[in-house]
Order: C-alpha cells, then sequence, then structure tokens
C-alpha cells in the first residue's frame, strides 16, 4: 500500500460519475416510493395491476444500471489496484456505517433462524427446520457476517489513521464477499416469484453487482491477483451502489412513514444496504481521487504469469533433487 497523489483526471471521472448516480436516486426513488404507495399489496409485494409504470420503472432502473456500468468502464485514467494509504474521513464513517449495518443484518439472519428453531424444531427435529426455507443460509450468512463486520471495521481504523492494518488479514477479506454470497443464496430459496415480487428482483440484481464489487475489493485488499481489478471495482461498485441506495432509501421511507406492511413479508429495512451503498461510492471516489497512477497495474504480474513462475520454479527444484 503506497502514499497516494491526486490526480486532476480522477477528480473530473469522480464528478462524472456522481452526478450520473445522483440522477438516478433523484429519477428513481420517487418512482418507486409513488409506486409503493399506490400500486403495490401490502406484506404480499405483489403489484395490484401490471400498468405501464411496471414496466416503464424496470426499464430505468435498468437503463442507469447499464448507463452506470458502461460509463465508469470507460474512463482511461482508472487508477492502479493498490488501497490508497492516507486519512479519510469520509471513507472511515463509511465503513463504519457498513460496519453497523452488516452487524444490523447478522442480528436479524439470527433472530430468524432461532424463531424458525424455537417454531419448528421440537416437531420435526433441528436438521429438518436447517435446512428448510434456507435457515442453514442464513446461519452461514450470519456468521460470515460477523468476521466481515470485524474486517470492516479495521478498514475503518485504517482510513482513520494512516496504516494499512486491514491489508494485513487476507482470510477476513474475503468474508464480506461470503456474506453477500449467502445473503444471495437465502433469497434464492425465498418461497414467492422471483418476477411478480420486485423487492425481491431488484434485491438479486443488486446482490449480483455487490458480490463482484466485493470479490475485486478483497483482491485489491488482500493485495492478491489484484491487476485491473480498480476497473471491475468501479464498474461493478457504481451499479450496485445505485441499487443499495435505492432499495434502502425507498424501504427506510416506508418504515419510517409507518407503512412498513407495503415490502414484502422478509424484505424488511436493512441497513446493511445504505452502509454498503455509501462505503462503496466512499471507496471508488477515494481512489479514483487519490489512486496510484494506472501506469503502476503494468508492474504487475497477472494471475496467468505467476501461476507460470510457480510451476516453473516447482519443476526446477525437482530436476535438483
Amino acid at each position: 500500500m503506497q502514499k497516494s497523489t491526486k490526480t486532476r483526471t480522477g477528480n473530473v471521472s469522480a464528478k462524472a460519475l456522481g452526478l450520473l448516480l445522483l440522477a438516478g436516486l433523484v429519477i428513481c426513488i420517487p418512482f418507486r416510493l409513488v409506486q409503493l404507495f399506490t400500486n403495490i399489496e401490502p406484506n404480499t409485494g405483489f403489484f395490484i395491476e401490471n400498468d405501464w409504470t411496471v414496466y416503464c420503472f424496470y426499464a430505468v432502473v435498468v437503463l442507469f444500471v447499464i448507463v452506470l456500468a458502461v460509463v465508469a468502464g470507460s474512463f482511461g485514467k482508472i487508477p492502479a489496484s493498490r488501497p490508497v494509504l492516507r486519512r479519510d474521513k469520509t471513507l472511515a464513517i463509511c465503513s463504519f456505517l457498513f460496519a453497523v449495518g452488516i452487524a444490523y443484518d447478522v442480528i436479524f439472519a439470527l433472530a430468524k433462524v432461532m424463531r424458525a428453531l424455537t417454531d419448528g424444531s421440537l416437531a420435526t427435529g433441528f436438521f429438518s427446520v436447517m435446512f428448510t426455507d434456507g435457515m442453514f443460509a442464513q446461519l452461514l450468512q450470519a456468521i460470515c457476517g460477523m468476521a466481515a463486520c470485524i474486517y470492516i471495521v479495521l478498514v475503518a481504523l485504517s482510513y482513520v489513521g494512516e496504516k494499512a492494518t486491514y491489508c494485513d488479514y487476507r482470510f477476513l477479506a474475503i468474508m464480506p464477499l461470503f456474506w453477500a454470497l449467502f445473503r444471495m443464496v437465502s433469497r434464492f430459496m425465498t418461497k414467492i416469484s422471483f418476477t411478480m415480487v420486485s423487492e425481491l428482483l431488484l434485491e438479486l440484481l443488486m446482490l449480483a453487482f455487490m458480490l463482484l464489487f466485493l470479490m475485486s475489493f478483497a483482491r485489491v485488499s488482500a493485495q492478491v491477483n489484484q491487476k485491473g481489478e480498480m476497473k471491475k471495482i468501479v464498474r461493478y461498485g457504481m451499479p450496485a451502489a445505485f441499487l443499495a441506495l435505492l432499495i434502502g432509501i425507498t424501504r427506510l421511507v416506508c418504515t419510517v412513514g409507518g407503512r412498513a406492511d407495503l415490502l414484502a413479508d422478509g424484505f424488511q429495512f436493512s441497513l446493511a444496504d445504505i452502509g454498503f451503498g455509501a462505503f462503496a461510492v466512499a471507496y471508488i471516489f477515494t481512489h479514483m481521487r487519490y489512486g496510484r497512477p494506472a501506469s503502476e497495474d503494468d508492474l504487475l504480474p497477472n494471475a496467468d504469469a505467476a501461476e507460470e513462475k510457480t510451476e516453473t520454479a516447482q519443476e526446477g527444484e525437482k530436476e535438483e533433487a
């Protein structure tokens, strides 16, 4: 992890992405709220009527997801795939928010597992309950979430000071990825329509981009096969942040407004969505503004070259033996 320098091109790219993200949220959040309050059945999450607004909303969301991914990936001056070493209050605060959000998600996941065990373990047995309705995936989600929470706290502490503490914990670096993975698995095991319940469809799309972002984030943080990963972080992180903030803010408004019943059962507000969105945006903007020159990525070995070098070394050792 090396000290960073501020680049003019990075500022321009970050500003353009920021404006595009803001435009998407300003358009889609009110659209989604009107849809939730006027065209969604309470508790079920089904549309009351499949009118033109349903298809229009999906089209606008997909449009902004594609545009964010394409625009983010088209910038020629993406920084090098190396963590930025500097004090950054914004990134530290957003990291703490993400950690609190994961802890919030862990509590809900554990509560759901315990409730299922209490209601059904005596009648059907422990293993029968755990392998029903995605309870085992929920348990793994909670376990990985605990480790992910610890790692994101280390990320936050690293940006409070100037020490790259979190880069030293390679195993923990993959925990946010596994937390999101098991969250997606539990959603796939939800026994409702994927196409009719918009909350589920939006969340699965968000989790897909979140997984891609967290995979590249883990590689850059652990500094393992990280060549070219920063471009993937920007390309997948912006759509993931857009969807996470869209989902999180609309669910928050419904909950605070006393209409949580408008959300489908099991799709309550989660601080993890807003926390992730804030973290992804802060992480991307910090690296685009203060990251090392992209040319430094050329000095990093790619995975194939590293594997070939290892195999050559092993063959040499065998010949000597």
